[in-house]
């Protein structure tokens, strides 16, 4: 997560609490995820999705103890694609402690706007400059964005999902999306590592994960996104009832209840259009997107597979 200019920094946004947004240690390095049921993890197809269950774990943090997990089993959203209906289910072989807090899916779409609470342990660095620490599994950091769009296709493809987007606007609110700045010292925007981390909020006076991270796309005409102020970052709404279905399939009717919750903790700090090319955060292949106003974007791939970066 990424943190504002100068004097806030990466250390400033480093998080103790969310007990339920954890780390997931792939092959290809280290993303987040979220606890879901006492014996699952949601996280991004794309960051787990190649990977045989045997090479993935998770690491969690409880009662002032970091805890590993292995993984089980791995299963895809049926027909996963990037960057449609990105979901992966890590099955633990053994559950996370019986009184870490699972927060219950918001199963109905969420007001817009609505200020997330972002969570993850991929990289951060300072807004105006860039990444410049990398992702680590021992260290979450956390931040807020306004989520600005609700949309169901962000290319020219016949595919469908349901997306969440933000940008993230530097001290002046000068974001892409529109809308004020939430503050230098909160204001945050996704980093490579960050893929599958929970975006919390607290709606009707309860808590819920209303989707995971796992996009970036830049607003500069033909540009990566270089997770600066003004790149936009979404993922997907977890209120679709296709997502919804499956996780209830998959986790054997596990998932956290809707039961009321205490409200937000109050902030630490002040919390946290034209042509743009889409990333996975972490290793990930690059899409290139012609974004119209208001208009579905519309791919133009750089290979027949898409290039690839690092994590």
């Amino acid at each position: 997560m990424m943190a504002g200019r100068a004097p806030d920094s990466p250390a400033a946004r480093v998080e103790t609490g969310w007990p339920s947004a954890v780390a997931v240690l792939t092959p290809g390095g280290v993303f987040s995820g979220v606890v879901v049921a006492p014996r699952f993890v949601l996280t991004a197809a794309h960051v787990a999705g190649h990977a045989a269950a045997a090479a993935v774990s998770v690491q969690l943090q409880h009662g002032g103890a970091t805890l590993q997990r292995a993984a089980s089993a791995i299963a895809l959203f049926p027909q996963t694609s990037f960057p449609y209906d990105d979901l992966a289910l890590v099955t633990l072989a053994e559950p996370v402690p019986d009184d870490l807090e699972i927060l219950p899916i918001r199963r109905e779409r969420p007001p817009v706007p609505l200020e997330l609470v972002l969570v993850g342990h991929g990289g951060s660095g300072p807004g105006d400059q860039g990444v410049a620490v990398a992702a680590s599994a021992a260290v979450k950091r956390s931040g807020r964005n306004m989520l600005d769009e609700v949309r169901t296709r962000i290319d020219g493809s016949a595919r469908r999902s349901l997306f969440f987007l933000c940008d993230f606007d530097g001290p002046e609110g000068d974001g892409p999306l529109g809308g004020p700045s939430l503050g230098n010292a909160v204001e945050t925007g996704v980093a490579g590592g960050d893929s599958g981390g929970p975006a919390y909020a607290e709606i009707d006076g309860r808590r819920w994960l209303v989707g995971i991270n796992t996009l970036a796309l830049s607003a500069q005409p033909g540009a990566s996104p270089d997770f600066r102020f003004g790149t936009l970052c979404g993922g997907m709404l977890l209120c679709e009832p296709r997502f919804l279905a499956w996780l209830e399939a998959q986790t054997g009717g596990t998932l956290a209840s809707a039961a009321p919750g205490p409200a937000f903790p109050a902030a630490r700090v002040a919390w946290l259009g034209g042509t743009a090319t889409l990333a996975l955060l972490g290793a990930a292949g690059l899409i290139a997107l012609r974004r119209r106003r208001r208009a579905p974007l519309r791919p133009a791939r750089s290979g027949p597979t898409g290039s690839r970066t690092g994590p």
